[in-house]
């Protein structure tokens, strides 16, 4: 079995693989679609750019249960319930990764047909468009809220496991609670809530010191608890 530093190096190069891959590079290149009312702005997109982009959020999706099933020889000595949740909301993040990848392609796909519609189908496009838009929208924030959810039990289970600094632990589930109160939830329950970005990007810079803490400290040594 691979040394607890081994591990830890291994687990902090896939947060930060899954932070670029999984949570800003894709979303950035995928800005267009996300933000624009058109779908004849929609479709203008580089085709090129759209396809790298789903294939990163592949890879992101399927990072979070490589991070699972790598954490969980650990977890299980340590926090084994915790470390349960952790594998499957996993699981539940990348079905619904692989959804809104769908919702992704269907907008591009959809304005890439708009483009080519007669004029007097454009208002049955219109109609059709919005129905096309929501769905990819609930696909969307409902996959933010399991996956900043998964974030922040794993980010409790190392807590609970003592084998990274508890500050750093506890700082970063502060800033998924952050993500989740101030940009997710407010789509589903709507409140006031600060700036998105001054709620989101926290998590960014706390994930980012976790992965690089793990590659240089590894994991501590920790006596198994029982749960």
């Amino acid at each position: 079995m691979p040394s607890p530093k081994t591990t830890g190096r291994i687990i902090g190069v896939l947060f930060l693989i899954h932070l670029i891959t999984g949570l800003m590079a894709p979303y950035i290149l995928l800005q267009p679609l996300a933000t624009s009312k058109s779908f004849a702005v929609s479709a203008l997109v580089n085709p090129v750019q759209v396809r790298l982009a789903v294939m990163l959020l592949f890879l992101g999706g399927a990072l979070t249960i490589a991070i699972a099933v790598s954490t969980w020889p650990v977890f299980r000595a340590h926090a084994h319930k915790l470390g349960m949740w952790v594998l499957a909301l996993a699981a539940a993040n990348f079905a619904l990764q692989c959804m809104e990848i769908a919702g992704y392609m269907t907008i591009f796909t959809f304005g890439q047909e708009y483009l080519k519609a007669a004029p007097a189908d454009v208002a049955v496009y219109n109609i059709v468009g919005v129905a096309v838009r929501s769905a990819w929208k609930w696909t969307h924030y409902s996959h933010l809220l399991v996956m900043v959810s998964w974030m922040f039990v794993l980010f409790a289970t190392l807590w609970r496991s003592a084998i990274v600094p508890k500050v750093l632990a506890g700082l970063a589930m502060l800033t998924a609670l952050m993500q989740i109160t101030g940009i997710t939830l407010p789509q589903f329950i709507p409140y006031p809530s600060p700036a998105p970005m001054a709620m989101g990007v926290p998590l960014a810079f706390t994930y980012a010191a976790l992965a690089i803490w793990l590659m240089v400290k590894g994991l501590k040594e920790q006596p198994p608890v029982v749960n």
